[in-house]
């Protein structure tokens, strides 16, 4: 019996195991793969005490920590949480964990572009994660979907790679992205930016060869790099009944609890305004002090 269980092993799971750990709670940690999403990041550049850092380092150094506070990390996939008397029984695809309370840190997965072969072309041309893939591409040209700060992002690592980088946007000019990166971006000879545009077709036999554009124009490329938003990771929340909003990110008040109680909610899973790293962090520690005080309270009670 743990006394909490956390769902996620990005910057928000992280975090609340730190806290948990230095609460002296015994902790467990579940998640797919180290850091979540923040481990596709080229280059983190603010997040305090480090000028950049890859997303996959900064990952690596939140896990080393809460290892050596003692917590249980299993990189596996939760499937079910039943709720018990005063007790969670947590089930993964190799494991069952008993735990008094849960902490979701489940954050989001990469947003399809939903075209035919989509699927069958990824690893093939087709990549989410310019990160993990951007050194296959030396000498080639490649082209970035998406107008947000991680596309630009992306299309700027992909840059010290590939001889020519396309980015592709269906707005007219950059908003969202923070206004160095869009500069960077525009100083960049390497990197051109496309508008008012939507691929709606990937062309290749065995791997991709070229995309065609809603214009009607068709452009050559080796490899593409889809970079349009995430989705909310919330299927155990809805199995469990927990409160959400229409965009299927979870609901919590200030304290991090959901309307289960015994269950906090941490990260980009929840319903808040800026999904960063750094504000992930916080609503971790958030969860893990309200799960630490629930506990507390339960053992004066008994």
């Amino acid at each position: 019996m743990y006394d909490v269980l956390i769902v996620g092993t990005g910057p928000a799971g992280y975090t609340a195991a730190l806290y948990t750990a230095r609460y002296k709670l015994e902790t467990i940690i579940i998640g797919e793969m180290p850091g979540g999403l923040i481990s596709e990041a080229p280059d983190v550049c603010n997040f305090p005490s480090r000028k950049s850092i890859s997303g996959m380092e900064l990952a690596s150094k939140m896990e080393e920590q809460i290892k050596d506070l003692g917590v249980k990390v299993v990189y596996d996939k939760v499937e079910d949480i039943d709720e018990g008397k005063g007790n969670f029984t947590v089930k993964s695809s190799r494991g069952e964990y008993k735990a008094k309370k849960v902490i979701l840190a489940t954050g989001q997965e990469r947003r399809k572009l939903g075209l035919d072969r989509e699927k069958e072309l990824i690893g093939k041309g087709v990549s989410y994660c310019a990160t993990c893939d951007a050194a296959f591409y030396g000498g080639k040209i490649v082209g970035v979907v998406g107008g947000g700060d991680a596309a630009l992002a992306s299309a700027l690592l992909l840059s010290r790679y590939a001889d020519k980088v396309y980015i592709l946007y269906r707005k007219g000019e950059f908003f969202r992205p923070e206004p160095i990166r869009v500069e960077e971006v525009g100083q960049n000879e390497d990197i051109e930016c496309i508008f008012n545009v939507n691929v709606v077709d990937l062309i290749g036999e065995e791997k991709l060869s070229s995309v065609k554009l809603d214009d009607g124009s068709k452009i050559d490329l080796d490899g593409l790099f889809i970079e349009i938003g995430s989705i909310p990771n919330n299927e155990i929340a809805e199995d469990m009944g927990i409160d959400m909003t229409e965009g299927g990110y979870i609901i919590t008040n200030e304290e991090r609890k959901t309307n289960i109680k015994g269950v906090f909610a941490a990260g980009d899973i929840i319903d808040s305004p800026l999904k960063q790293a750094i504000t992930a962090a916080g609503q971790g520690a958030e969860a893990a002090a309200s799960a630490y005080e629930e506990i507390q309270e339960q053992k004066v009670k008994e």
